[in-house]
């Protein structure tokens, strides 16, 4: 990792502000919210570098829960420390977390979510344009020659056959390694690597840590509280491979096994979960609000997100000691052009989805247009297409 900014050149506020800017316009999954992150941070405003966001891309891939809170919570830990972490993945979730709760609410009381839909289908092929984009700016800084094109494809073809993340991850980092270091190093590298992994887990662990939990007051039921939040916090800690793969979990405990949500509600609320802005887990926002109201939205929404946060810090701890290695170099050089492959990846996959028609192809290249030879900040693409899917789909 580069030297640290200072912590006075990035204030507290100006966290909140782009945070809560990328949570609200943040739609698409973890690989266009990727994009959004990296237009804003490195390009915009120089907070952190492509090399760094790398750094934060490889850890968020290897820890349970939501990708793209994971990286957010890495940028804000590396501007922060500690407090720039919390305030980061705050002010990110909120604008998912009120709009999940609101639509919970109107859902549960009318049963209806066609607007969204409407919406939804302008803001799709903005979606595609801008992971187009970002391919290609984010191309520009990581494919430098052969090697790097050829770890680009691998994680490219490795989405299309849809080979699970983080195992792509981890080939493409095994990749930059190989290509990194000279074979005749590997052995002795990969045994100090280890040996100082092992050292920094030791250290890390040997560290006390205190918690000291208090009972919510103010919930109606105790024990249905600490029983919801128990079975998201489980299942933020179980699940690798991203929002998408809690869904399975979710359903399990709330439809299968406690009947709290009917098949056609659960259902109903993966769909919100995926045309509102912010990680597809936010579908635990709902889950919580239909068995104990707003706050058993927040119980469900801080449990489902908190053990990625907590398992973040330390391997940022773990990163910090061993991070001038030669082998973690190579990895890391290995994941930049992986994110160029996952995101063309992601491109094809959200655009054969969403241009389906004259009309939507036709959003699709002006929106890439805007983007790439006027620089047009996305937030007005995509409320510029959200409106126009409500009137076109509406009327």
């Amino acid at each position: 990792m580069s030297k640290e900014i200072p912590s006075a050149k990035v204030r507290i506020k100006d966290l909140i502000l782009v945070f809560l800017k990328i949570g609200t316009i943040g739609f698409g999954g973890g690989v266009a919210m990727l994009a959004l992150i990296r237009q804003n941070v490195v390009q915009k405003l120089k907070w952190i570098t492509d090399d760094e966001l790398s750094v934060g891309v490889a850890m968020g891939q290897m820890l349970p829960g939501p990708f793209v809170s994971n990286y957010v919570e890495f940028i804000g830990y590396r501007l922060r420390g500690t407090l720039g972490m919390s305030i980061s993945v705050l002010a990110f979730l909120f604008p998912s977390f009120l709009a999940m709760t609101v639509l919970s609410f109107l859902y549960f009381r009318f049963q209806n979510i066609l607007i969204l839909q409407q919406i939804f289908w302008g803001i799709k092929p903005i979606i595609a344009s801008i992971l187009l984009w970002a391919s290609l700016e984010i191309g520009k800084v990581n494919i430098r020659n052969q090697n790097s094109l050829l770890i680009a494809l691998v994680a490219f073809f490795a989405l299309v056959f849809r080979i699970d993340v983080l195992l792509t991850v981890l080939v493409c980092g095994i990749l930059g390694i190989l290509f990194y270091i000279r074979p005749r190093r590997m052995n002795l590298l990969l045994l100090s690597f280890f040996g100082l992994l092992f050292q920094a887990i030791k250290s890390v662990s040997a560290t006390p840590l205190s918690c000291n939990p208090t009972k919510p007051a103010f919930v109606n039921s105790i024990a249905k509280a600490f029983e919801l939040f128990g079975i998201f916090f489980k299942i933020g800690a179980i699940i690798f491979g991203g929002g998408y793969a809690s869904i399975p979990f979710i359903k399990h405990e709330v439809v299968d096994l406690r009947n709290w949500l009917s098949a056609k509600e659960f259902i109903d609320g993966v769909a919100l979960g995926q045309v509102t802005p912010g990680p597809v887990a936010i579908t635990a926002t709902f889950v919580g609000y239909k068995v104990l109201g707003v706050i058993g939205a927040i119980i469900a929404t801080v449990g489902v997100f908190l053990p990625s946060f907590l398992l973040l810090l330390l391997l940022i701890h773990i990163y910090n000691r061993i991070a001038h290695q030669p082998i973690v170099q190579g990895f890391i050089t290995g994941v930049k052009p992986a994110i160029v492959g996952m995101l063309f990846s992601a491109t094809i996959f959200i655009g054969s989805n969403s241009i389906t028609n004259v009309s939507s192809a036709i959003i699709a290249v002006l929106g890439f247009i805007l983007l790439y030879r006027f620089k047009i900040d996305p937030v007005w693409l995509i409320l510029g297409g959200g409106i126009f899917g409500f009137v076109v789909k509406g009327f």
